[in-house]
Order: structure tokens, then sequence, then C-alpha cells
């Protein structure tokens, strides 16, 4: 069990990746007071809300899992896995269903804008560390 070393990481990851879907989200609904009808933006606004809610379910499973035996880990981030999946296609369900004026393609988009964001950040952060590590090098030579 590797304990709780990594937590600080994932939570300073996990606030990063918040702060800029929410500044995407705000930009998006800037637009849509431009254009309420919009089926796009609402799409966008939904998905990446929905995206918001994904990545938080998914670091508090992440905390979780030192608590847990390897096989029962493994168990349990398969079925949170299903509901997280379960919850994309129960929102795309009922928003094909109900609101029509929604587009599909706008909610795809958003749900994986906080995963693109996250990607991104840790792209930057290791970027940063393969710098400084280098620097480091530098110095000692």
């Amino acid at each position: 069990m590797l304990g709780q070393e990594a937590i600080p990481e994932l939570d300073n990851q996990l606030k990063q990746t918040i702060k800029f879907s929410v500044y995407i989200l705000a930009v998006a609904c800037l637009f849509l007071g431009f254009d309420p009808r919009d089926g796009v933006l609402w799409g966008l606004i939904i998905g990446i809300i929905v995206g918001i809610y994904n990545s938080i379910t998914l670091v508090k499973r992440i905390k979780y899992l030192p608590k847990l035996n390897p096989e029962s880990a493994q168990k349990f981030m398969k079925v949170r896995f299903v509901f997280r999946m379960g919850l994309i296609m129960a929102v795309l369900f009922f928003l094909g269903r109900r609101l029509p004026f929604v587009s599909l393609l706008g909610v795809g988009a958003g749900i994986l804008i906080p995963y693109y964001v996250s990607f991104s950040i840790s792209v930057v952060e290791t970027f940063k560390l393969y710098q400084d590590s280098r620097a480091l090098r530098k110095l000692k030579s």
C-alpha cells in the first residue's frame, strides 16, 4: 500500500482542473448570452458540468483505494467506472429524449473538456519538472 503520499498532488491537479474547466464554462455561458438558442453551447455547458462531476468523483475514488486490498480495489474501480459511464449515458439519453434542441455532440465535447484540461496540466507540469532536472544536472556538472 502506498498510503497517502500522492494525495496532495492529486488534490492540486483536481483544483487546477476545476479552475480551468470553470473558466471555459464561464466563457461558454458568456457566448450563450449572445445566442440563447444555440444547442451546441447548451450541450457544451451541460457536458462540462457532468465532466467536472465525474472528475471530482474519480478523485474521491482514487483517494479511497489505499484502504482496500488490491483485488477489492480493482473490483471497486471497475464498478465505479460503470457508474461513471452510466451517468454519461443517462445524461445523453435524457437530453436526447427530453431536450432535443441540445446538441449531443456538444455534450460529448463538454464531458471531455475537464479530462483534456487535466491532461494539459499534467504535460505542462512534467515539462517543468524536466526543465528543472536539466538545470540541476547542469549545475552539478
